[in-house]
């Protein structure tokens, strides 16, 4: 971080110091006589998407100083001034105080891009940095704030003065009590909020417009909250620290019921620290009628009969994900009985690689979920005269599985379920994709079996569990 930061200083002191050459050859540069507008233009191709300080600090001064031309072509450029990433100690530096300035300034009115973390101590309930920023506010359009929470009362002046912000994404490592603060209420273009390590229902929001939230950090009834009250919202991710009391008998009316109708894309997920939060109270309380993709990753608690329910009640579900659950096979079929129009099912639930053991050795870590039970639910009955008698999922053309030990001794079981998706009978999809992901080493036959399937055009990816090139 100190070399960054002399490394930025350094460069920042040294271009206001700098006088455009005289000497006529260096003053055109390595670009010779290009014009200004198109080499300002070149300039943007040097930096990618990616907000840090490489690409919005150092790139930007390095390009302004090389010769009299590029810096005229770069300053006359505001796009690659109008996005900032910056780091802040508790103390404001000159520094940190005219590299804003200077972006500020150079960005013209363009619509900004900040990313802005104060994580060293010491705090206070402003920075001379963020009040720069507030000057602007005029112009946010995507915000990212990882503050001290104190300093986030600090802006209440910014107040009615959004009109162009789309994104925004908040974050601290305090504990934060609710307190009403409504500077993001009034934002008439906001459409994507994110809340790092806190509810967003502790803050005003102008919730009825919003349509994605990429991270939500809460329980479950911060989860029903944000639901009931983002009423156009497309995309969730909720990442559940806590979940709720599971209490048999316990009365529904300790959670909201929510039927959202506008929901198409909902990712729950546990921290790393605890996979074990309880979240089978959710699932009786939520509807969603046009749901197009689950994705349920890192939760190691039971689901609860209530989550086969919850499957039932989700008529346009696409993509199913499951990644790391403990969800057992028996209640998975019958999940799926119920899933009719899903395309993509993603099953991946491997021990962790300190567990992985070979197919003659012991399985240590059995596999809950891709069994051979689940292998031949999903397997198409030859003999039915019925094409759609007993078979689940008609319309499925992707499949992802985890394979453990225990799976991998299932091949004539698995092999027998992917050609019999290969058929063409009416009313029934064609498998197309498949990936195998395996977490014990898969043995020559199981390899070869598998990929002679691409005779019969199935697309087959067979990953390697020691980082050689997929199969």
């Amino acid at each position: 971080m100190f070399e960054a930061n002399y490394t930025t200083n350094h460069i920042l002191v040294t271009e206001f110091t700098m006088k455009p050459s005289t000497n006529i050859s260096s003053s055109h540069g390595p670009s010779g006589r290009l014009p200004i507008e198109l080499l300002s233009e070149i300039f943007l191709l040097c930096v990618d998407d990616s907000v840090d300080a490489r690409n919005t600090i150092h790139i930007p001064l390095l390009l302004s100083n090389i010769c009299s031309q590029w810096r005229a072509a770069a300053i006359a450029n505001p796009k690659l001034w109008a996005r900032l990433f910056i780091e802040l100690s508790g103390n404001a530096s000159a520094a940190d105080i005219a590299l804003v300035s200077t972006w500020l300034a150079r960005s013209a009115a363009c619509p900004l891009t900040v990313y802005v973390f104060w994580e060293e101590a010491p705090f206070a309930d402003t920075h001379a940095v963020l009040e720069k920023l507030m000057d602007h506010s005029e112009r946010w359009r995507t915000m990212f704030f990882y503050l001290p929470y104190r300093a986030f009362k600090s802006f209440n002046r910014i107040r009615k003065r959004l009109p162009m912000l789309t994104d925004l994404s908040l974050g601290t490592d305090d504990d934060v009590v609710p307190g009403g603060l409504n500077m993001f209420e009034i934002a008439p273009s906001l459409r994507s909020l994110e809340c790092v390590n806190f509810s967003p229902t502790v803050l005003r929001f102008p919730w009825s417009q919003l349509q994605d939230m990429p991270l939500l950090s809460g329980n479950i009834v911060d989860c029903l909250e944000v639901l009931a009250r983002g009423t156009s919202l497309t995309k969730m991710s909720v990442v559940f620290v806590e979940g709720g009391p599971a209490v048999p008998g316990s009365p529904n009316t300790i959670y909201p019921y929510v039927c959202h109708k506008h929901l198409t894309c909902l990712t729950i997920m546990t921290p790393p620290w605890n996979e074990s939060v309880e979240l089978a109270a959710l699932f009786p309380h939520l509807t969603l009628p046009h749901l197009e993709t689950l994705t349920i990753c890192n939760v190691n608690s039971t689901f609860g009969d209530a989550f086969t329910q919850f499957l039932a009640r989700l008529p346009t579900l696409k993509t199913l994900h499951l990644r790391k659950t403990a969800l057992p096979d028996d209640q998975l079929v019958e999940g799926l009985k119920h899933l009719s129009s899903l395309t993509s099912l993603i099953v991946l639930s491997a021990a962790p690689p300190s567990r992985l053991v070979a197919l003659n050795g012991a399985d240590t870590q059995p596999e809950l979920t891709v069994t051979r039970y689940l292998l031949e639910a999903l397997t198409r009955n030859f003999f039915s005269n019925d094409a759609m008698d007993g078979m689940l999922l008609p319309r499925l053309q992707k499949l992802e599985l985890t394979v453990s030990a225990t799976a991998a001794r299932e091949l004539d079981t698995f092999v027998d379920m992917l050609q019999s998706r290969l058929r063409d009978d009416d009313g029934l999809a064609r498998l197309e994709h498949v990936r195998v992901r395996p977490s014990v080493h898969l043995n020559d036959e199981f390899v070869i079996r598998l990929v002679e399937l691409r005779d019969l055009g199935l697309d087959v990816q067979v990953e390697s569990t020691d980082a050689e090139a997929r199969i």
